[in-house]
This record gives C-alpha cells, structure tokens and sequence, in this order.
C-alpha cells in the first residue's frame, strides 16, 4: 500500500480514509487528523490509479480510484476493482473484527459507502462534499450513513447532494444530511469538527 498510515497501540477502532480526485492519502489524513480519536488506527492509501500531472516544476502524481469519462458519462473502469482492494486491504489489518469507519471526500465519499458495503465491521459511512449515487446503492445498510456538504461548494451544488440523499431515503435507505456554512468544496474547519462530532456522538451509542 502507497499512503499514509498511523499505527497505535491497542486501538479500539480503524478509520479508512478516501481522497478526491487527483489527490493522495496524505492530503485527506492532514486535513482530518486533528479531528479523529487518537486511539484510531488511521488508513489514508492513494487510489489505485496514478494521474500524472507535468507541471513547469516537474511530475506531480496524483491518484483516482476509478475512471469516469464527465463528457459521455461513462465508466470507463467502475468501482468494484477499488471497493474490494480496500476491503482486502481493511481485513489485513484487522484480524480482531474491530469496528470500522470509512470517511471520503469528493470522489472517495462517492465510493465510500460501496466500501462500507463490503465491509461486515463498518458502523458508519461519512461522505465529505460528495453525492452518494442512490443508483449504486443497495438496502439495507449495516451501517449509519452521513453526508456533509458544504453550503457554498462551486463543484457538487448543495441542492445536488440533498436530491440524492432524498432518493436514497425513497429507497428506505436513512441519511443523515448535515450542512456546513460558509464552506466550499474542502475540508474546512467547521466540517472537521462535524466529523468529530459525529464519531464522539455515534461512539456514545455504542459504549
């Protein structure tokens, strides 16, 4: 595995990290870690496919996890090669059953839940400035599912997040949207602490 991964003695969980589009583990990990239980052990891998990017200052090599041509909306490779790699990759590193959280953005929260779906210990699914695709997705869910959005994210509307997560709950599927103010499409400050409290609220729960 290429990313990013923080080990803790005798964790009580694992929390699977999912970049966006052309990023890398790394980048999801820096921006979360502040905001996640410190006795998580932390999976941040890249995608499973490079995009190379030359730049003037040299080769940037960003990842997807799967390839979707946005002028003919086809697939071109879908996501089941990455679902069940990860899924691979979670049971390698828990052999006692652990809990599991998936967290993705952008891209990786479109892939999220059908990561979730793979995974018998996943408990929750967190999708950050993302749609979920109500189309792939299939009832009933063994785990909880929130999407966090950003009121004023330029790429993925609001209101675009909020119809698929209305199909989703047509299918008897809950969701649980959550709006973040004053944010685009990032993980900002005020998403971070959203996703703390969802995990310090749905640990509650389960205690």
């Amino acid at each position: 595995m290429t990313g990013v991964r923080r080990v803790v003695a005798d964790p009580r969980e694992i929390i699977l990290l999912l970049h966006g589009l052309n990023e890398r583990g790394k980048r999801i990990y820096r921006k979360l870690l502040p905001y996640l239980p410190s006795d998580a052990l932390i999976i941040s891998p890249n995608g499973i496919f490079p995009l190379p990017d030359q730049r003037s200052d040299g080769l940037r090599l960003g990842f997807t996890w799967y390839i979707f041509d946005v002028v003919h909306k086809t697939y071109q490779v879908n996501q089941d090669q990455a679902k069940l790699w990860l899924r691979d990759l979670v049971a390698s590193a828990n052999p006692h059953g652990l809990p599991v959280t998936v967290i993705g953005f952008s891209q990786g929260g479109y892939l999220a839940p059908l990561v979730g779906k793979e995974i018998a210990e996943c408990k929750r699914v967190l999708g950050l400035a993302c749609e979920f695709r109500a189309a792939l997705i299939k009832g009933p869910l063994g785990f909880d599912l929130h999407a966090l959005h950003g009121s004023s994210d330029p790429i993925i509307s609001i209101q675009s997040a909020q119809n698929e997560v209305q199909l989703l709950k047509e299918k008897h599927i809950n969701c649980t949207f959550h709006t973040i103010q004053e944010t685009g499409h990032e993980i900002s400050a005020s998403m971070g602490e959203t996703v703390r409290k969802i995990l310090r609220d749905s640990g509650k729960r389960s205690l």
